[in-house]
């Protein structure tokens, strides 16, 4: 041991000095402590690292990931963000697992129909901020989403019959993409084709006939060339067809006046059965196809319903209705507006067809008492929207347009009676989207974008002078599409400007596989078949 004992006389500066040297003496022998050792690396890893879904319209779908911890640090905080409005976190981040940060992701609602890809990206931070990531703690999950259109099933789309497709198209890429014409021959009177319906990558047309040959042919989407033809034989009529679950549904009448909705299987042309309701002389619209049921307006002034299965008759109920007419359904009722009697809309439990409630239409003028070239629309939950009274073509087709202008009545079925009226009478298929009524007027000529709260007139816009508008109207995210005399227009929802015109007429539909298609003929199919292909 080394011990150092001062000079009496030294000065204090001297003291310290040799204190200075007596402390690193000791250092050197191996006195003090030593300072902790570093940390090990934090790391992280994540599972899975991607993420894939295929959604129909409307659907919705869940991803999850997990990032686990090794070596983490005893103070950190997880933050996830994302970079396309795409997918959206549900509830917290589930830290129960120690190490481990488990996340819940869900698509946001009402997405639009295309392809989406981005990135989530969850980082380990000194604090809420994360102004500071701490080292291997960042993890990527990388996602895509694709959302599919639905096809045109039924008159106006939907069982709701909205018209309304969540899609967003660009004009520019419009192109035209085939024309059809119903096979000559035939030598009944009309020679037109009724209303079109899509799916399976076809579209189905069936003629509009008066005591002839009754046929439905399933043309390709990408060419218009026949895929297959199923003859219905002589028929005093024939309506325009319902699509669902694989299955074409065709309603006609025969020559002996029964009416018979035919089934035929989408993908082979192949018969698999009838279902009959009673009727006079019908002309019709589609049929709509719900939760596994058909749902058929007869001109008798029932509505059917059958198991969509087999065929098997599953209710029959009263309604007031005559033809040229289809039920509106939802998750829990079937909506059919009658005018046979006191004009009403009746509502029915979906499941057992019992009469839930008849709201009464205190706007109804004298009807005609021959047809309805109408439909119930269900705008939103508790909310359905018909045209007042009847109409009348003085023909007997299905492709026929009435003459009449009526005015739209809203029904809220939770009051249990009518909400408003429009001040104007209106002559085409409105539209519902959003919020929005899409309706046609003439005298004047007018596009009119309704409140769906209290029906007043948001905006309009009017066709070149001369023109009048006929048949329907099919709305998308960003374009409405209208039919007058002389042109179909496409009219962008933002501006209230017209961005697309082609000089056709006719009968509207739009296809999951975005063609929209003209059954031309403003009042009367001529017979030919448009297909013009948006995106």
């Amino acid at each position: 041991m080394l011990v150092i004992q001062p000079h009496r006389e030294c000065s204090m500066r001297s003291l310290a000095s040799v204190c200075l040297l007596s402390a690193l003496v000791l250092a050197a022998c191996g006195g003090g402590s030593d300072p902790p050792p570093p940390p090990p690396p934090m790391s992280s890893t994540i599972s899975p690292a991607s993420g894939t879904l295929s959604l129909q319209e409307n659907g919705s779908g869940t991803l999850d990931f997990a990032v686990t911890v090794t070596n983490p640090r005893s103070s950190m905080v997880a933050v996830v963000d994302f970079d396309q409005p795409v997918l959206q976190q549900v509830g917290a981040i589930d830290t129960s697992v120690s190490g481990k940060y488990a996340v819940h992701l869900s698509t946001t609602p009402g997405l639009a129909s295309g392809a989406y890809s981005g990135n989530v990206r969850l980082r380990l931070c000194t604090d809420a901020s994360c102004a500071t990531v701490l080292s291997g703690g960042t993890q990527t999950f990388a996602y895509q989403v694709s959302v599919a259109l639905d096809d045109w099933s039924t008159f106006q789309r939907n069982a709701a019959h909205t018209g309304y497709l969540n899609a967003q198209f660009d004009p520019a890429k419009f192109t035209l993409l085939w024309t059809w014409t119903r096979p000559a021959g035939d030598p009944e009177p009309i020679g037109g084709i009724n209303a079109v319906a899509t799916g399976g990558g076809h579209v189905y047309v069936t003629k509009d006939i008066y005591f002839g040959q009754g046929a439905v042919y399933a043309l390709n989407e990408s060419d218009g060339s026949v895929a297959w033809t199923y003859a219905l034989g002589q028929m005093a009529s024939e309506g325009p067809a319902a699509y669902a679950g694989g299955d074409v549904i065709v309603p006609s009448t025969s020559p002996g006046e029964q009416c018979v909705a035919w089934a035929i299987d989408a993908t082979t042309g192949l018969y698999k059965y009838q279902m009959l309701t009673g009727c006079q002389w019908s002309s019709y619209f589609a049929p709509t196809i719900s939760g596994g049921s058909v749902l058929q307006t007869s001109q008798a002034g029932y509505v059917y319903s059958f198991s969509q299965l087999d065929g098997s008759p599953q209710w029959s109920m009263s309604a007031g209705a005559y033809d040229q007419s289809t039920p509106a359904a939802d998750a829990s009722y079937v909506y059919q507006y009658g005018t046979a009697g006191a004009a009403a809309l009746s509502v029915f439990d979906k499941v057992s067809g019992a009469l839930v409630t008849t709201l009464s239409d205190p706007f109804a003028p004298g009807s005609s008492g021959y047809s309805l070239f109408s439909a119930p629309l269900v705008t939103t939950a508790g909310k359905v929207l018909s045209f007042s009274g009847g109409g009348f073509s003085g023909r007997a087709a299905s492709s026929s347009e009435q003459y009449e202008s009526r005015v739209l009545v809203n029904y809220d079925i939770t009051t249990r009676a009518y909400a408003w009226r429009s001040a104007n009478s209106y002559f085409t298929h409105p539209a519902a989207a959003n919020g929005v009524i899409y309706a046609a007027r003439n005298a004047p000529s007018s596009l009119d974008a309704l409140s769906e709260s209290d029906g007043h007139i948001l905006w309009s816009w009017a066709p070149p002078a001369g023109e009048s508008f006929h048949r329907n109207i099919v709305v998308t995210r960003n374009l409405a599409f209208v039919s007058t005399d002389a042109h179909v227009y496409a009219i962008d929802l933002g501006t209230h400007q017209q961005v697309w015109q082609i000089a056709q007429s006719g009968m509207l539909a739009i296809s999951g596989s975005g063609i929209l298609y003209i059954a031309t003929g403003s009042t009367l199919s001529d017979g030919r078949l448009i297909a013009i292909k948006l995106q």
